[in-house]
């Protein structure tokens, strides 16, 4: 199986027409139950309708305010969200900040763990179908509380009424649990195979070296923000066993990370939203976050003077990310960026071209003939090099200065940049600063939970939170406020206190 089968089961129809009552309604799903999870190929069907629910909830970047952390100058729609005055753009009552097509993605993981108690298969095609579903409950649920914090619960389908919010503690210890057994189930990923014993090539699917980098990253986040700093270990270890596996490998230059490591599935790639080139599976670059950035010289029919972006970085913002002139990243993810520095601010308004996202594809036929249909990269979750960073980040919490240094510079020389000296300022920063670089344009609020976790917003993230107090971190300002749906018949709803305070519903 060279990409991942697009097959929803009839069920999934029903779970994205549910409304955010969903937590405290009775589930319509039975009567399709009673029909469904006979067979090797039901389970099959369903692991992969549930893979493109994923795909499509964790894809959608039209919810601006998810993306708090961008280190763009002009942030058009991100604007507010970026400097944490959500309520400027957002109303009090809004449902932008709805956790529902989130618990979409549990509840149909829910369906595949209970209904596979049931049903006789095979040890190999059990631990596989089991290992996708404890995978993506365990990331979404870590999803959750990086965003919203405290939140329901649900492990089982059977599960309704009035729904309180469960501490993020208790949810991430819940994660844990089933990460762990999500990589003894499952093998590595040159060893993954389909229903009829195909090799499964796409990064989205989970394998054991999946499991143990969301761990890391689980592990990394819990010991900074709940004051466990011996879990600083546990992520040591969990980044160690994704490097262990040698079929892991970093791309040989910068090139290739865009033209090899971006398109998706590749060495380097660990966790992905896999996209392909058919008619049912496209996403319009309007909808990825390229599509708001990128404009010439990738996007076909555009000029440097019709180039007007959404999110527009200036050059000089660029020079100060990428200061060594030799950085490979400055010219693989930026078009011809001192040529276009040189050129009147008429022309380029000041700002840099990327190119880092740059295989799409395009309409054939009618009055779009010709123009961009879909970027054809996928969406990178977690990669190596990510995993390699990490990796330094703890090393240099745990006072291991020389492994860290060796761990940062392993990604510098990639880049053909000087290795770390302590002139240019901590090897904290060093370490983050590196993060931005290397991961610039990557991910679903990547950086965002970088600064997060590092705990480093204050200097780093823009207006209100530079002047968060630690009594506001301490009541939730990190976190999204509740959406008002979440409080309709459910009266055990509580909304964060922070956002409480600033006027959100909480009742």
């Amino acid at each position: 199986m060279k990409s991942i089968l697009y097959i929803i089961i009839p069920f999934v129809l029903i779970l994205n027409s549910c409304s955010e009552s969903f937590l405290t309604e009775e589930p319509e799903i039975s009567v399709t139950n009673n029909n469904f999870w006979k067979t090797d190929k039901d389970f099959q069907a369903a692991t992969m309708g549930l893979h493109s629910l994923f795909r499509s909830v964790q894809g959608d970047v039209i919810v601006q305010y998810r993306d708090r952390g961008l280190i763009f100058d002009n942030l058009a729609l991100w604007q507010n969200p970026c400097n944490n005055e959500l309520s400027r753009r957002w109303g009090i009552s809004s449902a932008a900040f709805s956790w529902r097509f989130e618990y979409q993605v549990i509840t149909f993981a829910n369906e595949i763990i209970s209904n596979l108690k049931q049903v006789d298969l095979t040890t190999e095609r059990y631990n596989y179908y089991m290992g996708q579903a404890l995978g993506l409950r365990a990331y979404m649920y870590f999803y959750i509380l990086r965003v919203w914090g405290d939140a329901p619960l649900i492990l089982n389908p059977e599960e309704t009424g009035e729904m309180q919010r469960t501490s993020w503690q208790e949810i991430a210890t819940r994660c844990i649990m089933d990460l762990q057994e999500a990589a003894k189930l499952l093998p590595h990923a040159n060893a993954l195979k389909d229903v009829n014993n195909e090799n499964v090539t796409s990064k989205q699917i989970i394998s054991r070296g999946t499991a143990h980098a969301i761990l890391a990253h689980l592990y990394a986040w819990k010991a900074s923000l709940n004051d466990e700093p011996e879990l600083n270990q546990l992520a040591l270890s969990e980044c160690d066993s994704v490097l262990s596996y040698k079929y892991y490998q970093l791309a040989e230059n910068i090139r290739d990370v865009c033209e090899i490591v971006m398109l998706g599935n590749s060495n380097e790639g660990i966790f992905e939203l896999d996209y392909k080139d058919t008619d049912f599976d496209f996403v319009t670059s309007g909808s990825r976050l390229a599509g708001f950035c990128q404009t010439y010289p990738i996007v076909p029919l555009s000029t440097p003077q019709t180039s007007r972006r959404n999110l527009r970085i200036n050059n000089t913002t660029v020079y100060a990310l990428y200061p060594d002139v030799n950085d490979d990243r400055r010219k693989e993810y930026f078009y011809e960026l001192d040529y276009y520095n040189s050129l009147s601010t008429k022309i380029t308004q000041g700002a840099a071209y990327i190119q880092k996202i740059r295989h799409y594809t395009t309409y054939n036929d009618g009055i779009q003939v010709g123009r961009i249909k879909s970027y054809l990269d996928n969406e990178i979750i977690i990669r190596l090099a990510d995993i390699i960073l990490l990796r330094a980040e703890l090393k240099e919490k745990t006072g291991d200065k020389t492994g860290a240094e060796s761990d940062l510079n392993i990604i510098r020389q990639r880049a053909n940049t000087s290795v770390y000296d302590e002139n240019e300022g901590s090897l904290k920063e060093a370490i983050q600063n590196e993060r931005d670089r290397e991961l610039f344009l990557e991910g679903i609020n990547t950086r965002y939970f970088d600064m997060v976790r590092t705990g480093m917003f204050r200097e780093k993230l823009r207006g209100n939170f530079k002047t968060l107090t630690d009594q506001d971190v301490k009541d939730g300002a990190l976190f999204l406020p509740i959406d008002a749906g979440a409080f309709d018949n459910n009266t055990r709803m509580i909304q964060t206190t922070y956002w409480k305070r600033n006027g959100y519903p909480h009742k």
